[in-house]
C-alpha cells in the first residue's frame, strides 16, 4: 500500500482519533500542571478542527480537543496539537490563526454572552531533520526596535485610551484634535462646562473638518446657538475671527434647522399615514390586534403605502398583509 502524500498528517491525525490513544498522549506530552488538573472522569473531547480563511481556503488544525478540569464546575481548557515534519518559520502565525477561530466559534456559541474566551494551549509536535528553530511565540517574531521590545512584543494586550477619563487639557497638544476628542467624550453627557465649551468653538473652522466638527457639536450634545456665542466671545483672539466663525455657526445652524424641518415633515407624513391606515382598518374589520399595529407602527412608509392600496379591496384582515408572507 502506497504512503499519502501528506503521510506524516495522516499518522498524526490516525494517532490522536482513538480516545484512548489521544488521552494517553496528552498526560504524557502536557506541562505536569495542567495533567494534575484533568478531570479523570471526562475524556478528551477531540472537536473538528477545519476553518475557513480569509480568503475562502480551507485549512485544518491536526487536532482540537476540549478537557475538562477537576474541581467542579466548568473550568475548560481547549488543547490545541499541530504536527511537524519540517522546519516551519510561520508556526505561530499558523496557531494563532487556528486560536483566533476557535475563540470566535467560542464566543458564537457560548450562551453566557460575558465575552470571556477559554484557554488555548498549543502544542507542536516535531520529528524533522535537525534541532526546531524557529521562534516558540509570535512575541519572538515581532523584530522590535531598540527601546521597544516591551510594549512591541506584548502580543495580545492592547492600550485604552478612555476620554471620559482624562482632563480636556491633556486630550491632545494639537486645538483641532482636542475638540474633537473631547465632543467624543462629551456625547453622552448631560451637561457641559464653559471649559468644555471654549475647547470646542476652538475647532470651529471653515474647513470640512471644521464644519463636521460643528454638527456634531449641535447635534450630538445639543450645543445651542446662544452657548457657542459666548463661548466665541470668551475665546476668539480676535473680532475678524470672531464674526467668521459666528457666521459659520449661523450657517450650520440654519442648515441644521432645515433638515430638523424636512425630516420632521417626512415623519409627521408617514405618521399620518399610519393613522389612516389603522382607521380604515378598525372600521372595515373592527378593533386590531395588538401584532398588526405593532407592524404598522414598525413599517416604512412605501409598505404603508401598500396595506393602503390593499384595504381597498381586501375581504378580511389577513388578505391585507398576505403579500408580507413568503412565498
Amino acid at each position: 500500500m502506497s504512503l499519502p502524500s501528506a503521510k506524516h498528517d495522516a499518522l498524526f491525525r490516525l494517532l490522536i482519533s482513538d480516545p484512548r490513544r489521544a488521552e494517553a498522549i496528552l498526560r504524557d506530552h502536557l506541562p505536569a500542571g495542567i495533567v494534575n488538573r484533568l478531570d479523570p472522569d471526562h475524556p478528551p473531547e477531540h472537536l473538528e478542527g477545519t476553518a475557513i480563511d480569509g480568503e475562502g481556503q480551507s485549512s485544518q488544525a491536526d487536532a482540537i480537543f476540549r478537557v475538562r478540569l477537576a474541581g467542579g464546575g466548568d473550568a475548560r481548557v481547549y488543547i490545541l496539537l499541530e504536527h511537524k515534519s519540517g522546519i516551519d518559520a510561520r508556526t505561530p502565525l499558523q496557531l494563532m490563526r487556528y486560536m483566533l477561530r476557535l475563540w470566535q466559534a467560542d464566543l458564537d456559541d457560548s450562551a453566557s454572552g460575558d465575552g470571556k474566551l477559554t484557554p488555548i494551549l498549543p502544542v507542536v509536535f516535531y520529528h524533522g531533520r535537525g534541532p526546531w528553530t524557529p521562534p516558540l511565540s509570535i512575541q519572538e517574531m515581532i523584530r522590535a526596535p531598540e527601546g521597544l521590545e516591551h510594549p512591541a512584543r506584548d502580543f495580545g494586550r492592547y492600550s485604552l485610551v478612555d476620554l471620559g477619563e482624562i482632563s480636556p487639557h491633556l486630550m491632545s497638544r494639537n486645538a483641532d484634535a482636542r475638540a474633537a476628542l473631547l465632543a467624543m467624550a462629551r456625547a453622552f453627557a448631560d451637561t457641559l462646562t464653559e471649559e468644555d465649551e471654549d475647547i470646542l468653538v476652538a475647532g470651529i473652522a471653515d474647513t470640512e473638518f471644521g464644519r463636521y466638527l460643528l454638527r456634531y457639536v449641535m447635534g450630538q450634545l445639543n450645543l445651542s446657538l446662544d452657548q457657542l456665542t459666548a463661548a466665541l466671545a470668551r475665546t476668539a483672539p480676535g473680532m475678524q475671527e470672531k464674526q467668521e466663525k459666528e457666521a459659520l455657526v449661523g450657517t450650520i445652524a440654519e442648515t441644521l434647522l432645515a433638515e430638523g424641518k424636512a425630516v420632521g415633515i417626512a415623519e409627521g407624513k408617514a405618521e399620518g399615514k399610519a393613522e389612516t391606515l389603522e382607521r380604515q382598518l378598525a372600521r372595515r374589520f373592527g378593533p386590531l390586534p395588538r401584532d398588526i399595529a405593532a407592524r404598522i407602527a414598525a413599517a416604512e412608509p412605501d409598505r404603508i403605502e401598500a396595506w393602503l392600496d390593499a384595504v381597498l379591496d381586501a375581504p378580511d384582515l389577513a388578505t391585507v398583509f398576505a403579500q408580507d408572507r413568503p412565498h
